[in-house]
């Protein structure tokens, strides 16, 4: 008996062992943050998702960049949970893109390193950048006051590359193409989804909370204060200040300067390029959306990166064949703000 007893024990742990062994794992992880989790039906509403690589290797991950067509890859369902903690979807975004096509947009990429993440900014009821812009082209759902929660969804398979960014596990958590490519992170067919997030619908706007004032944006930041004032010019004259060689900023190190730290009136940074062309002059650039009482303004800055001197190289092209000597016709240490501009 008590041998049978243990022989028992011993098939129950296994049986256990092997059901927890068949699990696929999935080193992405997705959430939800949002700086404001009261408001109504009608008043533009900023939720930010963040993919995160959890794997010990480097990977890249695609994001919905300037898509303009086709299916949202991120997207978002609703839920009320009754007083039997028993969950109900109550919406769930069309994932039809229905924007101005007239500018070509695609998805875009990123490098993430081993636990590093990107975060990427969704502006519900943005009526004004709806048809321009993927992440304004989202709506609070007509729901009737309450608390809810939301899930993010993220699904790539619709872009034909996304077989170049993850490998596709079926239902029975097995591997549904014959190659499989180990760089690759794993990624359900059905996509993945984000914890749930907290929000509450409310019949009223609620008050703004006060605003919080840092070294890097103090309550006279003269750059938010331009934002505010829709001074552009000023705006762009701030960052190219902040961001030359003669500057702190440094783009190998990914510093942009004071003005790239948290301001209240900057809604967004975009992520920092993964490369750029090795031939000289080269351009990077990021995308930044601002905020202020008219609304959110979506803009691109774009740096010039080295520079040539077009006569000493004419220069050098003589000096070179005749004395075998050249002149330094290029500056690999230069930098600078070439434009903002409305991104479109």
């Amino acid at each position: 008996m008590h041998k049978n007893i243990i022989l028992l024990f011993t098939l129950t742990f296994l049986l256990h062992f092997e059901a927890f062994a068949d699990l696929h794992p999935y080193y992405i992880r997705i959430d939800i943050s949002a700086p404001k989790t009261r408001f109504t039906n009608s008043e533009i509403v900023q939720l930010n998702v963040s993919l995160k690589n959890l794997d010990a290797s480097r990977h890249s991950v695609m994001t919905p960049g300037n898509q303009t067509k086709g299916k949202k890859m991120i997207y978002f369902s609703w839920y009320k949970v009754d007083e039997k903690n028993f969950y109900t979807e109550v919406h769930r975004d069309s994932r039809e893109i229905l924007m101005d096509t007239t500018v070509k947009g695609n998805y875009s990429s990123k490098y993430l390193e081993p636990k590093d993440s990107i975060t990427l900014s969704f502006f519900l009821n943005d009526s004004a950048n709806a048809k321009r812009h993927i992440y304004s082209s989202y709506n609070v759902p007509k729901l009737a006051p309450g608390k809810y929660k939301i899930l993010a969804w993220y699904y790539p398979w619709d872009e034909e590359n996304a077989k170049y960014y993850f490998n596709k596990v079926d239902w029975k958590e097995e591997y549904a193409d014959y190659i499989v490519n180990p760089e690759l992170l794993d990624l359900p067919y059905w996509g993945y989804q984000s914890s749930y997030f907290d929000v509450e619908i409310v019949e009223q706007a609620t008050v703004e909370t006060t605003s919080i004032y840092t070294n890097a944006c103090p309550k006279n930041c003269h750059f938010c204060h331009a934002i505010e004032k829709n001074r552009w010019n000023k705006v762009e004259g701030i960052i190219r200040k902040q961001s030359s060689q003669r500057s702190k900023f440094k783009l190998k190190t990914k510093k942009f300067g004071n003005w790239h730290k948290n301001h209240r009136k900057v809604a967004y940074y975009g992520p920092y390029p993964d490369a750029i062309l090795s031939s000289l002059p080269s351009y990077t650039g990021i995308e930044i959306i601002f905020k202020n009482s008219k609304g959110y303004h979506y803009y691109a800055l774009t740096w010039q990166i080295g520079k040539i001197n077009r006569c000493i190289r004419t220069l050098n092209f003589i000096t070179s064949n005749l004395f075998r000597f050249r002149f330094r016709d290029s500056g690999l240490d230069y930098y600078y703000l070439k434009k903002m501009q409305r991104w479109s």
